[in-house]
Formats: structure tokens, C-alpha cells, sequence
């Protein structure tokens, strides 16, 4: 008695055989070439997770940099007016 796993001439020598091969063999590549564009998208969609954090960030810092650039604009201009002062004082005596 043979097992029917080790009978295979039935799928090799037949051309019905060899049409559940060849669907057989459809199928999987469908199925690995479905599998590997999801496996693309999501990929992608982490990417762009990434970017949009990174971006995020940039724009925080930026936003702190233009803040701090005001502040010391504005304590610039209110230091210089004493020194003209202060100056103005001292030469005009």
C-alpha cells in the first residue's frame, strides 16, 4: 500500500495534473505578489509617520528660534537706547 503523498504521477503525468500544478502555482504567486505590495504601503506609511515628525519638530524649533530672536532684538534695542543715553550724558557734560 503506497501513501498518497509519495503518489504523485497523477499530477505529473496527467494534463489535468499539470493544469492544478500550474493553478496551483497562480495562486501562490498572487498571493506573494498581493503580500508584498501591502508590505510596500506599510513601509511607505512609516516613512511618512517619520517625515511628519521630523517636521514637526523642525517647525517647533524654528518657531522657539524666531521667539528668541525677537526677545533679544527687543532687549538689544532697549539696552542700546540706555548706552545712547548713558553716552549722550557723559560727553554732553
Amino acid at each position: 500500500m503506497s501513501l498518497p503523498a509519495l503518489y504523485v504521477p497523477l499530477l505529473t503525468t496527467n494534463p489535468v495534473g499539470w493544469a492544478v500544478i500550474g493553478a496551483a502555482g497562480y495562486l501562490t504567486y498572487k498571493a506573494g505578489k498581493k503580500a508584498g505590495l501591502k508590505s510596500e504601503q506599510e513601509s511607505v506609511e512609516k516613512v511618512n509617520l517619520c517625515d511628519r515628525t521630523v517636521k514637526g519638530a523642525m517647525k517647533a524649533a524654528y518657531k522657539a528660534k524666531m521667539k528668541v530672536d525677537e526677545s533679544l532684538s527687543s532687549t538689544k534695542d532697549k539696552y542700546s537706547d540706555m548706552w545712547n543715553e548713558a553716552r549722550e550724558e557723559v560727553t554732553g557734560q
